[in-house]
């Protein structure tokens, strides 16, 4: 019998804002079954493996929520435990896995700056704006 050792999921988290060419961010909205957060707004990623670097868990978890394949994230920044990085989002395929419900594409307005990743996605938004 062959045993495969399956890696656990680590603490770390690492998500990604993703914007369209008109400048809107896609959220995913949290399945009702999730014990944390159900039914919120979230952004694509999760907790990478044991053992994973930050950009492989990253495209592997967007890969999973999604069906897309990001390309060139680019580092925002650290809280906590979470990594945030920006992105292009290239195509509005998406297909989504059992953890989220529904997904969206939304203007930096209609962002709540009290909810935490929609925070994030309009600091995003105010650095592209600036730079």
């Amino acid at each position: 019998m062959i045993k495969v050792k399956i890696k656990k999921d680590s603490d770390i988290v690492a998500k990604i804002v993703l914007i369209d060419k008109e400048n809107k961010i896609l959220f995913l909205k949290r399945s009702d079954f999730h014990k944390k957060h159900p039914g919120e707004l979230d952004l694509p990623g999760g907790h990478l493996k044991e053992d994973e670097s930050l950009s492989k868990g990253l495209a592997r978890e967007v890969k999973e929520e999604t069906g897309l394949d990001i390309k060139n994230p680019i580092y925002f920044k650290k809280v906590g435990n979470k990594h945030f990085y920006y992105g292009k989002c290239m195509s509005k395929d998406i297909k989504l896995s059992k953890e989220h419900s529904d997904h969206g594409f939304y203007d930096k307005s209609e962002l709540d700056p009290s909810k935490k990743f929609e925070k994030i996605a309009i600091e995003v938004m105010e650095k592209i704006e600036n730079d």
